[in-house]
């Protein structure tokens, strides 16, 4: 099993020193990506982080996080076992999810950036859950959700997205959205009105990167990696 990077012994207890700005990957523990996606993604982060059962996701993969946080009912003694070298962190408090506690420590150890795995799937509600808590965060940090084939992306401003020629793309107001612009996609929009319950779905890079901005609301871009023909509708 690969071992997480060396950490020192700091005010973060055994994790730190964690350099301000590190890119943190949290795993949570839905529905599973493809090891080898879990194994990039882990390479590409300073800090590995596992909300409670995500430590056994990140176990089949044969990574060790450097820590594993939550209320821990879901962590098996197999997890524990062979995730000796981790640290442990129990907060049992019932008012907030797993996803919350590491996102509230990744706040703690000021991240810098935040990929999200494992977040969907399975349950509806978790689902449903993971994503609005997102909005609590995103000022703190950025955050991408990421899975097989997908990722998506919290705008509250304005963001450049990068995307294949030709990939699919979703807007997703969480809540009224004004002032949406979108440049570089198959069906623009300039300054519009995006009311609860209105989407954008099914719309098509056309440059990359392209641009995302709202100037009222808050926005999940969802990016896939699949093409699709020219004449692919818009669906508003």
């Amino acid at each position: 099993m690969k071992r997480p990077p060396a950490l020192n012994a700091s005010s973060i207890g055994k994790l730190g020193p964690v350099a301000p700005g590190s890119n943190v990957l949290v795993v949570c523990n839905g529905e599973p990506p493809p090891s080898v996606l879990l194994r990039r993604w882990a390479r590409a982060a300073d800090v590995v982080l596992a909300a409670d059962g995500g430590a056994n996701m990140l176990r089949d993969a044969g990574l060790v996080p450097n820590v594993v946080i939550g209320d821990l009912d879901s962590v098996t003694p197999r997890t524990r076992r062979e995730c000796a070298s981790s640290l442990f962190i129990h907060r049992g408090s019932q008012d907030s999810t797993d996803l919350e506690k590491a996102l509230d420590f990744c706040s703690e150890m000021k991240a810098g950036s935040v990929v999200l795995a494992g977040a969907t799937g399975g349950r509806l509600d978790f689902t449903l859950g993971n994503l609005a808590v997102l909005w609590r965060y995103v000022r703190r940090f950025p955050i991408v959700v990421r899975g097989d084939g997908w990722h998506a992306l919290t705008v509250t401003r304005r963001m450049r997205i990068e995307g294949k020629r030709g990939a699919l793309v979703s807007i997703i107001p969480f809540g009224a959205c004004r002032g949406v612009t979108l440049r570089g996609l198959h069906y623009p929009l300039r300054e519009a009105a995006l009311p609860v319950g209105r989407i954008g779905a099914s719309n098509v890079v056309e440059k990359s990167p392209f641009t995302v901005s709202v100037k009222k609301g808050k926005l999940l871009v969802v990016v896939f990696d699949m093409t699709v023909p020219k004449r692919s509708s818009r669906r508003w």
